[in-house]
């Protein structure tokens, strides 16, 4: 169904009620709900590479993770998308591309094992607090690493956090030492970070996030992988900025 947001009430590709304002809106003017529209860009055909029952574990601890957190949506959707085209653009292909791919939208599974006191609070955690949150890298890594089809997605999970300064955790790597796929991932991240509506902030428009992403270049970004996320401009763009939550 398409139209004004309130008319929309649930997506007319997959039929499944579409919450809150959790949807996109195509080129051609018609709507999809976030799961639909992320499925059908550029995923779409790389998953076919993906085992059917890794993907079908793989997409049942993603519902585990964003379950948690209500407020970022289908935020491991979303985050996904854009390390795959940023990697796309950078010259990741094949399995490293499914390894970007499975690593990034399982980048938050150790926030299994992070209680929901801390995971959900509202406000400042303290440093106890956030010592226990800095853990969930490590946790993830865990959980995936003994999976052999997913060891080098467990590289990614475990150095997310980490920045191209050495500044990051949970071990402080720099530069080179931080894998390509983690290095990708980072900046997938912040653009998701910056471009959707938060109860505590407002999102940035898209030019804005970009323009705040690349003030840190070097410091926790990769430079070369800038240089991909900026060609990728327009492809992102689209994908971006219209999520409210």
């Amino acid at each position: 169904m398409t139209g004004a947001q309130g008319d929309i009430f649930s997506c007319p590709h997959c039929g499944e009620k579409i919450e809150d304002n959790r949807y996109i809106r195509r080129a051609d003017g018609t709507y999809r709900c976030e799961h639909c529209y992320f499925s059908g860009t550029c995923i779409e055909g790389m998953v076919d590479e993906i085992e059917t029952r890794y993907l079908v574990t793989l997409e049942a601890f993603v519902s585990a993770i964003d379950a948690r957190e209500h407020e970022v949506g289908n935020h491991s959707l979303r985050v996904t998308q854009f390390a795959v085209v940023i990697g796309h653009f950078y010259g990741i292909t094949g399995r490293d591309l499914v390894d970007l791919y499975c690593g990034s939208l399982l980048h938050d599974i150790g926030k299994i094992g992070i209680p929901d006191a801390i995971l959900l609070k509202n406000g400042p955690l303290t440093p106890e607090e956030e010592a226990i949150m800095r853990g969930h890298p490590l946790i993830g890594y865990r959980i995936i690493s003994h999976i052999g089809y997913f060891a080098k997605a467990a590289e990614i999970i475990m150095t997310h956090h980490e920045h191209f300064d050495g500044s990051g955790y949970p071990r402080g790597l720099k530069g080179q030492e931080i894998p390509l796929g983690a290095r990708v991932f980072a900046v997938a991240d912040a653009l998701d970070a910056l471009t959707v509506n938060r109860p505590y902030r407002e999102a940035l428009s898209y030019e804005d996030a970009q323009r705040a992403i690349l003030t840190a270049s070097g410091k926790y970004f990769d430079p070369a992988v800038l240089e991909a996320f900026v060609n990728t401009t327009d492809k992102l763009k689209s994908c971006t900025g219209i999520i409210a939550i």
